[in-house]
């Protein structure tokens, strides 16, 4: 009889385990997952929300400019279940390097796509510390959070309480992507990037059967691919044997044109990425419409812009004033102050973008600012996306170009230093943080700039 009422015991005790999260496993249970020194993580995850693998991607693994590394896929720890406790999934790794004395280690489960593929949306977006020495922050981008300071003593314990985007509930078709473009100077070839790439450059291929229908080269992407996936598609150069010769880059303003009131704009412009939304879409970029250019492509003329703006200076106390913006690769041009107007001479064309911030410095830089320019239409509404555009502002003959604005005359324009809390600056860490330039995201780190791939632009 008490063998029985043991066996019963154990068997109620083993519904538990399996019915609910709130049975964490123990540290004695996760010690047969792990050596001592590596790192443990375990993680409970619903299932609905666990349909594919989850690796865990983090500072463990990164490269020379500390950049997460995320392929191969086959190279990120692993999660498997733990026996015996349903939900529950552990991962554990050796780090490559003696982590971060005041950060730790930063790792963050991801889970995979359905063709097994790696992608930055399916991280995880909502968590809760059970033990341990993960730390739950806010993350860089809407929809994240970041985890932090895990501990090599003893395992780390969290829920996983929402994915930033569920692949379990994704509908994935086949999508094929054209670009039909003649080119430019110098050549210029489509490469896609977004969401089901992890936002890496990937060259478009030449279908030579379509190139001969459209009489034009003529570009393809094919790939299963979830709905809703985001994507922009940017140029490089090549030479005459297709051998690249200028691989696309953030900082370089390659983005696909409109042309709207007369003004080129960049595609899709104040909408976001462009996104894919049709099963078995054929989605078709033909630039060789009049209304479609590459930025790249852009045969505008160079001209000289003398540029002037007139600040509020007893509401402004920065040591000086930038003009910054696609002409210059977003360098930065110091201008001289003269009373309370700044002065600067560029070479910019009509259609490209230009900002004013406090000298060399980005918002969340210390003392760091960026200036809001608004127009007073019907309403006051933002220029550009805060992006002034020098074509819409010069006057004068061409090649004797003048811009003056004045920011502290409220009836035509006014100004604001953007908030350091506000979306376009996120705080990583202490000393990194996010900023968005022409609608691009980067990271400001040790006062250099990074893509999101870790290539430093800046």
């Amino acid at each position: 009889m008490k063998k029985f009422y043991a066996f019963l015991a154990a068997a109620l005790m083993s519904v538990n385990v399996f019915a609910a999260k709130d049975v964490v496993p123990s540290d004695a249970v996760l010690a047969n997952y792990y050596e001592q020194g590596n790192v443990c993580v375990c993680i409970y995850v619903p299932g609905d929300m666990a349909c594919y693998d989850i690796v865990l991607v983090g500072s463990f693994h990164a490269d020379e400019n500390k950049s997460w590394i995320t392929s191969p896929v086959s190279d990120l720890p692993k999660f498997e279940p733990v026996e015996n406790y349903d939900g529950w999934y552990v991962a554990s790794f050796t780090p490559e390097a003696e982590p971060d004395a005041s950060k730790g280690i930063q790792a963050k489960p991801v889970m995979l796509d359905v063709d097994g593929n790696f992608n930055w949306s399916y991280q995880v977006g909502a968590a809760t510390a059970i033990r341990g020495g993960v730390q739950v922050v806010q993350g860089a981008y809407a929809g994240e959070i970041d985890l932090i300071n895990y501990g090599a003593d003893a395992p780390n314990v969290f829920t996983v309480d929402a994915w930033k985007s569920n692949p379990c509930t994704a509908i994935y078709h086949n999508y094929k992507v054209i670009v039909i473009s003649d080119g430019c100077d110098g050549y210029a070839v489509p490469f896609i990037i977004g969401d089901m790439n992890s936002w890496a450059f990937e060259q478009m291929q030449l279908d030579e059967d379509l190139t001969l229908a459209n009489d034009a080269p003529t570009y393809t992407y094919y790939k299963k691919m979830a709905e809703n996936t985001k994507y922009q598609i940017v140029s490089g150069l090549v030479d005459d044997n297709g051998e690249i010769v200028e691989a696309p880059a953030w900082s370089d303003i390659a983005y696909m044109q409109k042309l709207v009131d007369e003004m080129w704009v960049r595609i899709p412009g104040e909408e976001g990425d462009n996104q894919l939304t049709h099963e078995n879409a054929e989605i078709v970029w033909d630039l060789r419409a009049e209304d479609l250019r590459w930025a790249r492509c852009d045969d505008s003329p160079i001209e000289t812009v003398e540029v002037s703006v007139k600040l509020p200076a007893a509401n402004f106390p920065v040591e000086g004033v930038e003009i910054i913006g696609s002409f210059d690769d977003w360098a930065g041009t110091a201008m001289e102050m003269d009373g309370d107007v700044y002065k600067a001479t560029v070479e910019a064309k009509a259609s490209q973008f230009f900002k004013f911030r406090s000298a060399g410095k980005w918002p969340g830089d210390e003392g760091g600012t960026e200036i809001e320019v608004y127009r007073a239409d019907d309403e006051w509404t933002a220029i550009q996306n805060n992006e002034l555009v020098f074509g819409q502002l010069w006057e004068g003959e061409e090649g004797a170009r003048t811009l003056y604005i004045d920011l502290s005359d409220a009836e035509a324009y006014r100004w604001q230093a953007r908030e350091e809390q506000g979306i376009e600056n996120v705080v990583l860490t202490e000393k990194a943080h996010k900023v968005v330039v022409d609608g691009v995201i980067y990271i400001v780190r040790d006062n250099k700039l990074f893509n999101l791939q870790g290539a430093q632009v800046r």
